[in-house]
């Protein structure tokens, strides 16, 4: 019963902090407003009806708030009027008794005014209260010297020293009381938190274990380090996920005299990027491996489609960015297809962007086919294929992109040193860059030297 008391003035959104002061606010005043009923009943039986009658009402206005926030649930308004009442009703009864000693200080309890603000307020707000308690006390000892003139109540010293000894105790115990009632529950909800932070541990470590384990699926999908070493005689890949799993991939394969490699990013990154990559990279082998196409164009128009088809129905435009190159071993020649990002050749010092679609492998508001792009190579040209995660990340003094013109720059100042050297300091110059700063995006950037 006492706990559905108490929990009559909740609210369905209220959060836990807000539930803990409702109630600890209804265990402080209604004790306030009984001790008041009996403490206005102890003055009247002495013959003190002026004195009497200021705690005695205080206590039915006190019954009254409770009552008012019971049924119509304004915290605020109870709030306010319960700290007023406490702040007033000690300093309007020492008036009334004839000053400090007749009254036996009961003044002090006042203090439990700020020292409920404090509990019920924010910290900041708490001060008011306390400086208002603060000034009915400077005001109660301003007025000391006048108030027996008019209230001379002829009170005994042994009636004064039980006041004394019920103004100490009453005080001390309902401080102790509330204190011990608020540190109780906080002591409940931390224990409550403790425990959902390690619920929270828990699931959190078997996604991370999850997702750590896609990763390995996804890894096995990309190009794989012998394959590349196998027919890129110097190269270098440098693949930086923003999360565990990415949305960019770099994919390659072999079809007769033909080597396939595609650089590419797909929609988001995370998990939902991964997933994009792992459906991207079933379509580039479907193209190759079962519809047998061979030109760059026409594979990147096939996955295309099949994107289209598979998710584009509602109208979504997942897809991806990227290049598709083509290495003819037989003809000595490079074929590729480009979405938004263009490769980039650097060639006796020169670096040239080259040509690229502006639209993605993907829905699209462009709908024409891609481009066939032929590139004949010379000896020491140094290609580089990348995503826009490197020259999109923040950092630097002011915060602001790498850029894709400073990506471009640092790769024509680097493109001389071997190609581990190149990976080395491009991911020292990125990582430089971000600084304390988190990762924009997945970064893919691969350099390869003819």
């Amino acid at each position: 019963m006492f706990r559905k008391l108490i929990e009559t003035g909740y609210l369905p959104g209220d959060s836990e902090d807000e539930k803990l002061k409702k109630s600890t606010l209804l265990i402080m005043a209604f004790p306030f407003a009984l001790a008041g009923l009996m403490w206005g009943g102890l003055y009247f039986m002495n013959g003190l009806l002026v004195s009497g009658l200021i705690p005695f009402s205080y206590g039915i206005l006190s019954l009254l708030s409770i009552a008012h926030f019971l049924i119509f649930k304004k915290f605020r308004l109870f709030r306010f009027s319960q700290i007023l009442f406490i702040l007033l009703l000690p300093f309007l009864l020492q008036i009334s008794l004839g000053g400090f000693i007749p009254s036996s200080t009961v003044i002090l309890w006042a203090v439990v005014s700020p020292l409920g603000a404090l509990a019920f307020y924010d910290v900041k707000q708490s001060i008011t209260w306390f400086v208002a308690f603060i000034c009915m006390v400077l005001i109660a000892f301003f007025l000391n010297d006048y108030i027996p003139e008019y209230f001379n109540w002829k009170l005994s010293d042994k009636f004064v020293l039980r006041m004394f000894a019920m103004n100490i105790i009453g005080i001390s115990s309902m401080i102790y009381l509330i204190q011990y009632y608020f540190v109780g529950k906080q002591s409940g909800l931390k224990k409550s938190i403790e425990e959902k932070n390690v619920q929270i541990l828990e699931k959190n470590r078997e996604i991370t274990d999850s997702i750590t384990y896609a990763k390995r699926i996804q890894y096995a999908l990309l190009a794989h380090k012998d394959l590349l070493s196998n027919n890129l005689s110097e190269h270098f890949v440098l693949f930086k996920p923003k999360d565990i799993v990415s949305g960019d991939f770099y994919w390659a394969t072999n079809k007769r005299d033909k080597f396939y490699l595609a650089a590419c990013d797909s929609t988001g990154h995370g998990v939902p990027g991964a997933f994009m990559s792992l459906l991207n990279i079933s379509f580039l082998n479907e193209a190759i491996n079962e519809k047998n196409l061979e030109a760059p164009n026409e594979i990147c128009n096939h996955v295309r489609n099949r994107l289209i088809e598979n998710i584009s129905q509602d109208g979504a435009q997942d897809g991806m960015d990227g290049t598709l190159v083509c290495f003819d071993k037989e003809k000595k020649v490079l074929t590729y297809a480009a979405a938004h990002n263009a490769p980039v050749l650097i060639r006796n010092n020169t670096i040239t962007e080259l040509s690229a679609d502006k639209m993605p492998i993907g829905k699209g508001e462009i709908e024409k086919g891609f481009s066939h792009q032929t590139l004949n190579l010379e000896k020491g040209d140094m290609l580089y294929l990348f995503t826009d995660g490197y020259a999109d990340q923040f950092g630097g003094e002011k915060g602001k992109k790498f850029k894709h013109k400073q990506l471009l720059e640092k790769l024509l100042a680097i493109h001389h040193k071997t190609v581990n050297e190149q990976k080395n300091t491009l991911n020292d110059t990125i990582e430089e860059w971000k600084g304390k700063l988190e990762q924009t995006d997945d970064v893919l950037v691969i350099g390869i030297r003819i």
